[in-house]
């Protein structure tokens, strides 16, 4: 399995002139996911951190194949985001991400593929499944409740998120948090907690 290190991380999200508020969200997300998967490690679950933090770190790499404006970009954020865009027309941010990152990056590609809202009945793995709901979770620099999030989600995409999805997300959630034993929606509080140690 090859995996890239956080730093390698980081310097594909340079690479990609990932914006600015993408990569805060991105390591947010991260933050989430590897705090739930250490939980679930402790609780006996065979679960891969390098392979949740990678695929958490580059999951939005691809993000600009999905703006539909482009306020408050760099020039270079703006070259690479039309020349995403171009290449990958008709395709998301996730299918995209998968195609760019497949060839050398295999496993966390396949990941990425199924982070996003459309694919949480396809999570399979508890890599998969943590890095779907801590993205999910994680909005900008702050974590919010999945009904928040949800709320921000149909307000800046447009979008209605359908009871079927929810249904998905509350699914995963409760497989999450019955074995970890915490409560979701002080999540943030568990984080902040654990970061202070």
């Amino acid at each position: 399995m090859n995996v890239p290190t956080r730093e390698e991380c980081l310097e594909l999200l340079n690479k990609y002139k990932v914006y600015g508020n993408i990569q805060k969200h991105s390591k947010l997300a991260t933050k989430v996911a590897l705090f739930l998967a250490k939980k679930l490690k402790e609780k006996n679950i065979e679960i891969n951190l390098d392979l949740i933090e990678a695929a958490g770190l580059l999951h939005d790499i691809a993000k600009a194949v999905d703006f539909t404006h482009y306020e408050g970009l760099s020039d270079e954020e703006l070259k690479k985001a039309k020349e995403l865009k171009e290449k990958y027309t008709g395709t998301d941010h996730a299918e995209a991400a998968y195609l760019e990152l497949k060839e050398k990056y295999p496993e966390v590609a396949e990941m990425i593929r199924v982070h996003n809202v459309k694919n949480i009945g396809n999570v399979k793995t508890w890599e998969q499944k943590v890095l779907n709901y801590a993205d999910k979770r994680a909005q900008i620099d702050k974590i919010v409740t999945l009904k928040e999030r949800t709320k921000d989600f149909e307000k800046r995409y447009g979008i209605t998120i359908s009871n079927e999805f929810m249904d998905a997300f509350n699914d995963v959630e409760k497989q999450i948090f019955d074995i970890i034993g915490i409560e979701p929606d002080k999540l943030g509080e568990y984080i902040e907690t654990n970061n202070m140690r």
